[in-house]
């Protein structure tokens, strides 16, 4: 069965054209969407834009929790119902007041008889031991969270990880690969790839699509997004 992935920050904070990101998602056509810095209210727009569902988790309140419409956080979508959302804090320092918090948000969706677990991720900016750290309490996770669950797993999101193979090989203990890709930040001129898509080991990737770049891609985001197209058959 072949799957298909988009991830892509989009800077919620700047108020991006929500009408033409949903633009840009429809002519990707994914079976899911993972979003990062975006705000709920944003992700409920995009949604309804789209006819698709979503959940969404809090990472941080850049101002106060009187601004609720302002806090960031990560959300999936998906055109198919998502089940068993699960949102687990990856920074040692938790507090929702400061941008350092870290989260991840993870859930299912079911295609054909086929299920696929997306985990959303955003690590660090502030170096690399706190992206491994983070990376490897993520796969702790998602090994604990999937015993038994029966789905395939992707992994993808921000990791903030230009060139650090170190960070992406935490995952391989949950069974997922890297896909390879071009840089996708800053989106204007981008020099440095920061957002992934991790696959099953097994699969077969026929698709790893970054646009370009340039003005038009700047107003939206700094970002670019990643998109994966894959074909898992189960054993």
């Amino acid at each position: 069965m072949t799957w298909r992935v988009l991830t892509w920050n989009i800077l919620g904070a700047r108020n991006p054209s929500l009408a033409v990101i949903a633009m840009q998602v429809r002519r990707r056509d994914p079976d899911v969407l993972a979003l990062q810095e975006v705000r709920r209210n944003q992700a409920k727009h995009l949604a309804q834009l789209l006819g698709w569902h979503y959940v969404w988790t809090l990472k941080h309140y850049p101002l106060t929790p009187l601004m609720w419409w302002r806090a960031e956080g990560l959300a999936l979508l998906a055109p198919t119902p998502l089940s068993d959302t699960r949102s687990h804090v990856l920074s040692r320092r938790s507090s929702t007041w400061t941008y350092h918090r870290r989260v991840m948000l993870a859930a299912t969706l079911e295609r054909d008889a086929q299920r696929m677990r997306t985990s959303n991720l955003h690590l660090s900016t502030t170096g690399p031991d706190h992206r491994i750290d983070q990376a490897r309490r993520a796969a702790d996770f998602i090994a604990a969270a999937s015993s038994g669950a029966g789905a395939l797993q992707v992994v993808c999101g921000d990791m903030n990880a230009a060139d650090e193979l170190e960070a992406i090989r935490e995952f391989h203990a949950v069974g997922v690969r890297d896909t390879g890709g071009d840089a996708t930040n800053p989106s204007r001129a981008p020099f440095q790839r920061l957002d992934y898509v991790l696959v099953p080991q097994d699969a077969i990737v026929s698709v790893v699509e970054t646009p370009e770049g340039g003005d038009e891609w700047a107003q939206l985001s700094d970002h670019l997004p990643v998109l994966v197209e894959f074909t898992y058959e189960e054993g």
